[in-house]
């Protein structure tokens, strides 16, 4: 806290300096104080900034009470637990020395700004409308991971600022190691009633289904489109763009199922539960009870944690990792 007043004093010490605002007399006598002038009014720029500084310095101390909160409540725990349990008092002060040396190094960890720089960028296995994953490996550490690389330029752009910062904080929320990772950057299988910004329930997941069995199907999804907006066009005008190539030979079954899954939401298959589809004539043969117990029609094969062979290949010659490291993040 002791930075913080630090950092103020700095503000109160150039307001202490400006000189005092002029004082007029007006037309009835009477003092006032002399309104600024243009000039003097903080920009739109300046006011953005303001309002950046204040989210960022609220947030970094609303971390710190947070963060301080969770250590006392380990330590609690922890003494609870020492209290219940049939050991000295030795050893109960040298768990809580260890305790407290763990703490210490994992505030010291936190403090370590990682960049991208402390990655070994591998294979691509994803490429989306302004930004690309790539498998990397950790150089302290060698742990394998997937790292997302966005174009700042391109989502402020796309106006996707919001949308980016939203996908990043709930992945920070996630505790779990078994986190789904998808190469969507475009709204490809988002039903009409989510973009039209309609109520809307469970009905638009099978709208989702309808569009990934479309694109397992034929090769690429039924309203593709190198434009998000255009996608988004195509969707809420589905009526039209919904079209099957002849190439693909798809049964009169797979059609009718994926047409009852790609319309409107009130005619939409699944809307009264799961049964509706498992019933569909195209699921003919599946025993949905010995499901798991099934051995799956395709196995991929894995080498090792650096096996990319079952990724879609991608042209490693982009605009992206040739970007500025300013444009990245």
């Amino acid at each position: 806290m002791e930075s913080a007043r630090c950092w103020f004093s700095k503000f109160r010490s150039k307001d202490k300096a400006r000189p005092s605002k002029k004082k007029e007399v007006s037309s009835n006598g009477k003092e006032g104080i002399k309104a600024p002038s243009s000039e003097e009014l903080p920009s739109n720029v300046t006011k953005q900034r303001v309002a950046a500084a204040k989210q960022y310095i609220e947030n970094h101390y609303k971390k710190q009470m947070k963060d301080l909160q969770e250590r006392r409540e380990r330590r609690d725990m922890l003494e609870k637990k020492l209290a219940d349990a049939e050991v000295t008092e030795e050893e109960q002060s040298n768990l809580i020395k260890y305790l407290e040396k763990k703490e210490t190094e994992f505030m010291r960890l936190q403090r370590h700004k990682m960049g991208a720089d402390d990655f070994e960028p591998l294979t691509m296995i994803g490429k989306g409308a302004f930004g690309e994953v790539r498998i990397c490996k950790e150089k302290s550490t060698g742990h394998v991971y997937a790292m997302k690389k966005l174009k700042k330029s391109e989502m402020l752009r796309r106006g996707q600022v919001e949308h980016v910062k939203a996908e990043r904080n709930l992945l920070a929320e996630v505790e779990s190691n078994c986190i789904a990772y998808s190469t969507v950057g475009t709204p490809d299988y988002i039903a009409p009633e989510v973009l039209l910004k309609k109520g809307y329930g469970m009905e638009c997941d099978w709208w989702s289904l309808g569009a990934i069995m479309y694109e397992m199907l034929v090769g690429y999804p039924p309203f593709y489109s190198d434009e998000p907006m255009s996608t988004c066009r195509k969707i809420v005008n589905w009526k039209t763009h919904l079209k099957f190539p002849e190439e693909a030979r798809l049964s009169p079954d797979a059609k009718d199922l994926i047409c009852r899954l790609l319309c409107n939401v009130e005619l939409r298959l699944g809307t009264k539960g799961a049964h509706e589809i498992k019933a569909h004539p195209w699921f003919k043969g599946v025993e949905w009870e010995k499901l798991y117990q099934m051995k799956a029609a395709f196995i991929p094969e894995v080498n090792d944690e650096l096996d990319t062979q079952n990724f879609e290949k991608f042209d490693e010659v982009d605009h992206i990792t040739c970007a500025k490291p300013k444009d990245l993040f």
